[in-house]
């Protein structure tokens, strides 16, 4: 097969490893074969595809960083979410979880020099404060619990 680019750089592996696994995804979700080795070659053969053509590449690999984030607030509120459905209240995951989503919006501003109308060193003391106050709080639950 010939490839109009080197596959072997991350501006073309990672777009195929993404196609590679959202295939894969698609086709384990829809169950249309039982065999996974056919789904997996199904899978690649798509990935090899969608590579093929550079201007795929290209906005996949313009689109990575939203994605990433995306994954990232997924996992947050996955995370969150079997969190707060448990049966017993555990305040470090609730605080795991704000640290995880200030940790996110602190990237952000760091990337964009600021969030909104605050400054980079303005966030970080506002993300300071409710970090503090989010121990705080844990702490007097935990003290109120026994």
């Amino acid at each position: 097969m010939f490839l109009p680019f080197n596959f072997m750089t991350l501006e073309t592996l990672l777009p195929f490893l993404l196609i590679l696994a959202v295939a894969y995804g698609a086709l384990e979700t829809v169950g249309l074969f039982r065999n996974k080795a056919v789904k997996a070659i199904i899978a690649v053969v798509i990935a090899f595809f969608g590579i093929v053509n550079y201007s795929v590449v290209q906005l996949i690999n313009s689109s990575l960083p939203y994605v990433a984030i995306l994954f990232i607030l997924v996992f947050i509120i996955g995370f969150a979410r079997k969190a707060l459905s448990g049966g017993e209240k555990d305040n470090t995951m609730i605080i795991i979880i704000i640290v995880l989503i200030l940790l996110l919006v602190g990237s952000i501003a760091n990337a964009q020099g600021g969030f909104g109308m605050l400054q980079y060193n303005e966030l970080l003391w506002l993300i300071g404060t409710v970090l503090i106050l989010a121990v705080i709080f844990a702490a007097y639950r935990m003290k109120e619990q026994r």
